[in-house]
């Protein structure tokens, strides 16, 4: 196969099974004496030649005769693509061999390939009439294909044939007319956009569809299986880990191959799929790609696609003309054009909607726009949606509009907008939106220090909802260190709160909250205090100190009681939660969920809800309880499908784990195990492979399956950047005394007594 396209072969390939199939199909045909003719068409990137290049690899493969030729934008040599594949033909083969392919034929063929040489070197004829040299031309370059494909089957791969000068098409036109019995498959691939698709080539080929075994294949963007797929190979991920990447890479490409690749290349630089967190803009090949089409535009019509870009990748006729300075007429004209050209196109089924092929041709156009303009044309495009009639779906673009063009005197509509869109967002569950929103409303720079407070609150908040617990903390972290005492008391309370879901044994939230209490001065009988009370008590729990955080906990829940305020109660009680579930606390910690259950359902506190039954479910088990243990569990479910919250989805998958241990069911244990895993890169603590670590020790132990671990292990294995007590487990259930008595040693630290008194169960 030509080095071309070997080359491409050499790229990943993945999608387009319908094409293979199709293919295939034909070559059926082929093996017939049926010839089969494909056109492939489609826009600039799409893949065309990538699917030639597989095509014609899997024929090499298969003993077929593959020739290839190409057309070029500047007309090469008469006859380009027939000259190459005959070259092919001619210096490829042992000198001589080939002259049976010639007869009559030498004159001819001389004029597309000088090799014709190397096998009737002497021959010598006089000129002809050029009607007569046309003709002969075409019925020698014909009779060579059919007699190449007697001998086995043969495929011819024209690329680029929107290039092609006319002569070519006719030539091609020819060797389709005078070949139907031939075994030959003909693979011509072509663009269909502006400003590289030729109307006159397109007629013509158009023409040939009237022929038996003539048809052509449009390839459309790949879908996001195969750009995950894509993914998988590049960054050798696993397929499941792939697909969220997978649909940011679908929206900004459009699927398009070249673009994907390109971008894909670009990531790569920059760290790999983490970089598609970075913000975005179009790599240099792509932008320059994308520049060439703009270059041919006239002004007035990239100051239309620039506007455009700015309204986003989908934008609608009537906000374009209200935005914009031209009249109805006129901005239909710049559509026009921008379509012609392979920018934009219209949506389907929907009069007055277009948008950019891809997000990667807008970003293109935003990132090469001066950014004074790109501020104005965000002020134009606010005014023009805020005439609109209200709509809940308006408020997300107006907030877009007026914080990008906040500096030209829209700070009050940027901030009621985006509060706005914040607000929304969080009402329909999307808490990663929400916080995005409050946090880009509090970085206004003439926001009120009470307002940016509120606005950094909301977007903690919706942070700890949507499992993101570092950058909560980071948030909090920021509003800790404000002027008023009571925004960094809620601070502390905030910081502490994102840090027990995770399981962080620190002291960090200790401090922030000791602090805090002491600079606030607050009453004992101030509901304030009882809160933030409770929350250190868990926060002790986690920096070790378990009997301290009792009797702080214990205090703050007496001081709740007394309040007859059921939120201080609520809160004080689900704090208490945390500090232990040993025998000797488990009647007292059933009492406590019990309690708390019954206040949150009457509250429909669905979050107070579901803290409450992840550990009623683990003392109902303790106290022999099983339909206990079935209800919170069942509660527990219910929390995660109402709210949404990526924790409690968590919480509820690790409940259920164990329901499946319990019952023998060790196949939806593993299958649980899997899924609460999976939630891990949404949490960014790496909060989920501890217990994973466990459920899966315990699956192996109940299934036999530790022993094939025992040919790894001497116990004499590093315990650095390893968990030691596991180790520790896994060395006691494979007899590996020497491991046991190395962990022992390690973990004691020769305190056995202060590990004896933190131990769960009683030693």
């Amino acid at each position: 196969m030509p080095p071309r396209l070997a080359a491409f072969r050499q790229l990943p390939f993945v999608g387009r099974r319908a094409e293979l199939a199709t293919f295939e199909t034909l070559w059926a045909e082929v093996e017939k004496a049926r010839r089969q003719v494909v056109f492939v068409g489609g826009e600039p990137g799409a893949g065309k030649t990538r699917l030639a290049a597989e095509v014609a690899g899997a024929l090499c493969d298969a003993d077929v005769a593959v020739l290839v030729g190409t057309s070029s934008i500047d007309a090469g040599v008469p006859y380009q693509p027939f000259a190459e594949m005959l070259d092919h033909v001619f210096a490829g083969s042992v000198e001589g061999s080939l002259t049976h392919l010639l007869d009559d034929s030498v004159r001819e063929l001389r004029r597309l390939s000088a090799h014709v040489a190397r096998h009737w070197p002497d021959h010598a004829g006089g000129d002809a009439e050029a009607g007569e040299v046309r003709r002969d031309l075409f019925d020698a370059v014909a009779r060579v294909f059919r007699s190449l494909a007697e001998e086995r089957p043969l495929a011819l791969i024209l690329d680029d044939l929107h290039w092609a000068q006319l002569p070519t098409v006719a030539l091609l036109e020819h060797v389709v007319h005078v070949c139907p019995d031939v075994r030959m498959l003909v693979l011509a691939t072509f663009r269909t956009t502006a400003p590289d698709r030729s109307d006159e080539v397109a007629a013509r080929v158009a023409e040939l569809h009237r022929l038996e075994g003539v048809r052509r294949l449009d390839l459309s963007g790949l879908d996001t299986d195969a750009i995950a797929e894509y993914v998988s190979l590049r960054a050798g991920l696993p397929l499941s880990a792939a697909r969220a990447p997978a649909v940011i890479l679908r929206d900004r490409t459009g699927g398009n191959p070249f673009l994907l690749r390109e971008l894909w290349t670009d990531l790569e630089r920059r760290g790999g799929v983490s970089a598609l967190r970075s913000p975005y803009r179009a790599p240099a090949s792509i932008a320059d790609a994308l520049a060439a089409r703009l270059a041919g535009l006239g002004e007035e019509v990239r100051r239309f696609v620039e506007l455009a870009a700015v309204l986003g990748d989908t934008f609608d006729l009537a906000t374009l003309v209200a935005a914009g300075e031209a009249g109805h007429s006129q901005t239909m004209a710049f559509v026009d054009a921008a379509m012609a050209v392979g920018l934009v196109e219209e949506v389907e089924g929907l009069e007055g909607l277009y948008s950019f092929v891809h997000s990667l041709a807008r970003q293109a156009v935003l990132d090469r726009m001066p950014p004074s303009r790109r501020i104005l044309f965000h002020g134009r495009a606010a005014e023009a949606l805020e005439k609109q009639p209200a709509h809940a779906s308006l408020v997300p673009r107006l907030a877009h509009h007026y914080l990008a063009a906040h500096i030209l005197g829209f700070h009050d509509r940027a901030l009621r907008y985006t509060r706005e869109a914040g607000r929304l967002a969080e009402k329909g569950l999307a808490f990663e939106e929400a916080a995005v929103w409050f946090e880009r409303a509090a970085s206004l720079p003439e926001c009120d220090p009470a307002v940016r407070a509120e606005m950094l609150f909301a977007a903690a908040a919706c942070c700890v909802r949507a499992g993101h617990f570092p950058r909560a903390r980071a948030i909090y972290d920021r509003l800790t260190t404000m002027a008023d005492e009571a925004v960094r008391l809620a601070a502390a309370m905030g910081y502490e709160d994102s840090s027990w879901r995770p399981g962080r044994a620190d002291s960090r939230a200790v401090d922030l909250l000791s602090s805090a209490i002491e600079e606030c001065g607050l009453d004992d009988r101030d509901a304030r205090y009882v809160r933030a009370l409770g929350s250190l008590g868990r926060a002790l729990t986690f920096a070790g100190e378990r009997d301290r955080a009792r009797e702080v906990g214990g205090r703050a829940i007496d001081l709740a009681r007394r309040l007859h305020d059921d939120a201080a109660v609520t809160h004080a009680l689900t704090t208490s939660l945390w500090h232990g579930i040993t025998p000797d606390m488990a009647a007292l910690q059933l009492d406590r969920t019990s309690e708390l259950t019954s206040m949150a359902k009457e509250a429909s506190d669905h979050e107070t809800i579901g803290a409450a039954g992840n550990f009623r479910a683990m003392v109902s088990y303790l106290c022999g309880r099983p339909d206990g243990l079935d209800e919170a569990v069942a509660d527990v479910r219910r929390v995660a499908q109402t709210t949404g919250q990526p924790y409690y989805r968590h919480i509820s998958g690790c409940l259920l784990q164990a329901q499946a241990f319990l019952r023998g069911d060790f196949a939806a244990a593993e299958r649980w195990a899997g899924e609460t895993l999976g939630l891990d890169e949404t949490f960014g603590d790496d909060m989920t492979e501890g217990p994973h670590g466990v459920q899966m020790f315990m699956l192996r132990r109940e299934t036999g399956g530790l022993a094939r671990f025992r040919p790894y292990l001497d116990g004499r294995e590093a315990f650095g950047g390893r968990w030691v007590p596991g180790l520790l487990a896994l060395y006691t259930e494979l007899e590996i005394d020497s491991g046991i008595r190395r962990a022992l040693r390690h973990l004691m630290g020769r305190d056995l007594a202060g590990h004896t008194d933190e131990a769960p169960w009683p030693m």
